[in-house]
């Protein structure tokens, strides 16, 4: 167990920035397993508002326009990468260069080219790497999986798994936001919210064999950054699963669903009620009138298996506790020099599935990985 002070610069102090500094703050309330102290050193932001707000919100030891500054900051030993899409592959590379764990935001680079890059440095240094995938860090699906590894939906037959958001649909009252300008996305919605269902999907059910999608622009000015993607995949063990990623769902907030088909059962999620996996069983006796078949709800709540303390594991959970969640198990792996998940090697999948859409949807023919 590694006796280090775990000290953090966070690079990009916009929302999830702050999500990044909050989980920092906070993670010691939910989990014992991490003796050692947590730091926030320093922090890079573009305004000098933003700079003054993140020293006090956070109490940050100092800000900085420069965010090459925090990996050159030789009392840092944590890099969390909060900046645009574009800015990550040198940030990322210079503190892998200078021996510095991190700790990324989706997705971990611009390309799969730089993807690759980063993959193959953190393959030869000793420093821990993860990426922000939270989304397995809900309980209810952190029980998904349980219960998929146990053989309880038999063979996945058909799958879907939908990401939800309406901010475009009225695109005259949307806020400016860097990602709608292609050069830092890399894409569109598909790069953005396309990228946490591709992982979930295949940490799921397994890796894609095939690929078909179409993409598309509608009310963005920048044609190039989609606000639609509907992916149809083919798994290596021969589900059939669709893929949906959209900014013009009108009527939904901050939605992630999934419905998970098998041969003998059935799963289902809906962040929108984060505390319940629903489960179906064709083993259930369905006799007298139905006997005892049919989805039951499974009260996962908060039930996270290695947190203590509060708030205790029958309160409702929220968005932000899977962020703690995720940030617990980088800070696991690095005081125990366990392996990290979701790791680079996983991220980089992702982006080669989301290149591969794009490359389907302008081509209108399937790919195969």
């Amino acid at each position: 167990m590694t006796t280090q002070k775990l000290n953090v610069g966070i690079a990009g102090y916009g929302f999830i920035g702050k999500v990044h500094a909050y989980a920092y703050r906070t993670v010691k309330f939910y989990y014992q397993d991490i003796p050692q102290e947590i730091n926030l050193i320093g922090v890079c932001a573009s305004s000098e508002e933003t700079r003054r707000n993140a020293i006090q919100q956070a109490g940050f030891e100092y800000a900085t326009g420069d965010f090459m500054r925090l990996a050159e900051d030789k009392n840092i030993n944590i890099i969390s990468c909060c900046l645009p899409n574009h800015l990550h592959f040198q940030l990322v590379k210079a503190a892998l260069e200078a021996g510095k764990h991190v700790y990324c935001d989706k997705p971990l680079a611009l390309n799969v080219k730089e993807a690759t890059t980063l993959v193959e440095m953190a393959k030869n240094t000793s420093v821990k790497t993860q990426v922000v995938f939270q989304l397995r860090f809900f309980p209810a699906i952190m029980r998904a999986k349980q219960l998929l590894e146990n053989g309880y939906v038999g063979k996945v037959n058909f799958f879907r798994f939908m990401y939800l958001h309406s901010s475009c649909v009225r695109q005259s009252k949307k806020a400016y936001s860097w990602k709608a300008e292609y050069e830092k996305v890399g894409g569109g919605v598909l790069v953005d919210l396309g990228s946490h269902i591709i992982d979930l999907a295949t940490y799921l059910v397994g890796d894609f064999k095939m690929i078909r999608a179409n993409t598309k622009n509608i009310t963005s000015p920048d044609k190039r950054t989609d606000d639609l993607a509907i992916v149809e995949v083919e798994t290596k063990d021969g589900a059939i699963g669709i893929l949906e990623a959209s900014k013009i769902a009108t009527g939904t907030n901050d939605e992630v669903r999934f419905e998970i088909y098998g041969s003998d059962g059935a799963l289902e999620f809906n962040s929108m009620e984060p505390n319940w996996l629903y489960a179906y069983n064709m083993d259930d006796p369905d006799n007298p009138i139905g006997g005892m078949r049919g989805f039951k709800r499974i009260e996962t709540v908060q039930r996270y298996p290695d947190a203590t303390g509060m708030p205790l594991s029958k309160f409702s959970i929220g968005w932000i506790r899977s962020h703690v969640a995720c940030l617990h198990s980088f800070l696991h792996s690095i005081i125990y020099d366990k392996p990290t998940s979701p790791s680079f090697e996983e991220a980089l999948y992702v982006q080669k599935v989301i290149e591969g859409s794009y490359e389907s949807s302008r081509t209108r023919k399937e790919v195969f990985l």
